[in-house]
């Protein structure tokens, strides 16, 4: 990666401020998280060291004001095929991250006032959350103070055919003057706009299975559903039934409970309340084999039809 290359202008004079080695990631790592604008201005923290159902961690999880999640890895000086490996984990936790568990990461590992990825998605980027499908995609960023070769070489290779894989890094160097002032350059292996936003063309997500059976007409307004994990526990359908009243992702309403649920967030909510054992209740794929309509066929059998 080429080096960029700082003077001072001081009155009439050209002054060569020279590059350092960042005396160590954890201050651009900190930096970051209180002022991700560092990195772009297009993004906003959802939560920081966030672990994964398989025990990962990601540095740093944004979204930007596409809806998109971006996920940023710290180099900290391990070795390039750790990092992309890392990134490329998170990548298959992170691409199906539902509505729910959005918030979920955003009071448990964020640090806003707001409490609803919608709410907090709409006062960040003042854009109408309603016209947005949050998490329709993602990005992947290294960033580091020293990005060797080898990582770029990996990136560019990656990011092009057949991959097309959005990832990139960002080299920040750093510089200090015989004064003591600190410096920060920051320098993307890519254009920075075909990850964060601006004009970066747009990969949607297949549609949900919900999505799916709404248009097919094979789920409806009106229509009860059932959690089969509680009915295989014993537990009566009434006790377990949710009615469909809407189309929107929150389309669920218990019984004289007033607030709507999303399947995912109602299961998760039953799971809890009746202990379930062996529930899944972080997978949102585990939705179509969990609930089923009448009959007590499953969301993925009522597909299949």
């Amino acid at each position: 990666m080429e080096q960029i290359k700082l003077w001072k202008i001081e009155s009439d004079d050209v002054i060569k401020i020279s590059k350092e080695y960042l005396d160590y990631e954890h201050r651009l790592e900190k930096w970051l998280i209180e002022d991700i604008s560092i990195l772009s201005e297009n993004l906003a923290v959802l939560g920081c060291q966030i672990v994964s159902p398989y025990g990962k961690k990601i540095d740093i999880l944004a979204i930007n004001s596409n809806g998109e999640l971006v996920i940023i890895e710290f180099k900290h000086n391990k070795p390039n095929s750790e990092v992309i490996t890392q990134l490329l984990d998170s990548a298959t936790w992170i691409k199906e991250l539902c509505y729910d568990e959005l918030t979920n990461i955003l009071n448990t590992y964020g640090k806003s006032k707001y409490t609803d990825i919608k709410e907090f998605f709409v006062a960040t980027f003042n854009n109408n959350a309603e016209e947005i499908e949050l998490n329709s995609d993602h990005q992947m960023i290294i960033v580091g103070s020293e990005i060797d070769e080898s990582t770029v070489r990996i990136i560019n290779y990656l990011a092009k055919e057949p991959f097309y894989l959005r990832i990139n890094a960002v080299n920040f160097n750093y510089y200090r003057d015989s004064d003591g002032h600190e410096f920060l350059a920051q320098s993307f292996v890519l254009p920075d706009n075909n990850i964060l936003g601006g004009g970066a063309s747009k990969r949607k997500r297949a549609k949900s299975v919900i999505d799916t059976l709404f248009e097919l007409g094979k789920l409806k307004v009106g229509q009860k559903v059932y959690l089969k994990p509680a009915i295989d526990k014993g537990y009566s359908k009434d006790k377990v039934s949710a009615t469909i009243v809407n189309t929107d992702q929150k389309c669920l309403q218990r019984g004289s409970d007033d607030n709507l649920y999303t399947f995912n967030g109602l299961r998760f909510i039953i799971t809890e309340e009746l202990g379930l054992k062996n529930v899944q209740k972080y997978w949102e794929f585990g939705i179509r084999y969990d609930w089923v309509v009448e009959n007590m066929k499953n969301l993925s059998e009522l597909l299949d039809e």
